[in-house]
Parts: C-alpha cells; structure tokens; sequence
C-alpha cells in the first residue's frame, strides 16, 4: 500500500469517526500540507462535498506550482509564508519522515493560519529505524526528534506543543490502514484545537 493510499484510508477512518466534531462541510476553509494530502481530503469529503467546496489550500514551503492541484477542484496552492492569519476552518498535516524543523515550520504555519478553535488532523505514517540496504538507514520520525532537539522533544505531540498549541487540546491515538498488499501500515494520528482565550 503506498504512503498515499494509507494516508487516504486513515484519513476516511478519522473523518467516519469524529466528522460530527470536525464538522468539515461543503463551507470549510481547509489547508492541507501538500497536493498527495489535498487529493485525499477531497476524496474522503465527497460525501458532504458542494460545486464550491469545501476549498482545499496547499501549504507550499517552496515555490508555488499550482499545476500539482489542477486536477483537484476549489484547489489552490500558497506559499506557506504568505498564508493568512486565523483564516482556515481546518488543516490536514501528513507527515511520513521529513525532516523535523521542516515538519516543525510547516505547524508553525498551520496554527498560525488556523481560526481560533480551528482544528488540526497530523497524520503521521510509522516507520521504524532500520537498515535500509546498500549501507542505508531508514531513521524513524520519533528518533530524528529526539536527536535534533537533544532529547528536548519526544514525539509529535512535543511538536505541536512547541509550535503553539496547548498540551490540553491535543490528543494523540493510533490507527492502522487495511491491508491491500499484505502489509498492515500503522499511523499515529493527532487531533489539535488552536486555543485562543479570548474566546474561551
């Protein structure tokens, strides 16, 4: 099963199961990490899908290349950089094993660009740390944290928290896609609310 598909399958279940929290509908303002993650969220929404929407914004942390979203209708690609403040109803992070400051920036751009009680999906596919072949290493998301942060930062829950949102409005559990090829892929999948006392 490719990261995609998983992703896709993983995205269904969380949307099956807290869609009446979420409340993603054909009005929802959504920003999504990049053009695999945006395709996705408009396959797992056509259920409450509009001609207009839900409108799908991919979070570009390099040049803006809208051709990677035209087949993907009320999708457009931004800079991450010029994405505007408490502005999306919601955000999908996938993560697979980038690189953690790129993964950090990119939920620093998330909550600042999310409206206050906005909420988050991080969808992050597991992978461990193993020898890869060729003298290669396939390095789990979990340990480049611990090693580029020097054990400040523990997990994906350590990093929403560090990018700004509260410990108290994250929630973190596991959900594994259905096998396709015989392989079961397993996901840790977090559910964060951007806090704003004002409106407490």
């Amino acid at each position: 099963m490719s990261a995609q598909a998983a992703t896709l399958n993983i995205l269904s279940q969380v949307l099956d199961e807290f869609g009446d929290r979420l409340s993603i509908h054909g009005g929802s303002n959504v920003l999504v990490s990049d053009a695999s993650i945006a395709q996705s969220l408009y396959t797992a929404t056509e259920s409450v899908r509009t001609p207009f929407g839900p409108t799908i914004t991919v979070a570009s942390q390099v040049e803006p290349d809208a051709a990677t979203v035209k087949d993907i209708p009320n999708t457009s690609v931004k800079a991450a950089d010029k994405l505007d403040m408490d502005h999306y109803t919601h955000a999908v992070f996938g993560v697979a094993s980038e690189d953690p400051k790129y993964l950090y920036g990119g939920l620093k751009h998330t909550i600042y660009a999310l409206q206050p009680k906005g909420y988050a999906i991080v969808i992050s596919i597991k992978q461990e740390t193993k020898e890869a072949g060729d003298g290669q290493y396939q390095v789990a998301l979990e340990d480049k944290l611990k090693y580029q942060s020097k054990g400040k930062i523990e997990n994906l829950s350590d990093v929403l928290y560090y990018a700004g949102f509260e410990r108290g409005k994250i929630r973190s559990f596991e959900k594994t896609a259905t096998i396709v090829d015989g392989n079961d892929v397993h996901a840790e999948v977090l559910l964060a609310m951007k806090w704003d006392q004002l409106n407490a």
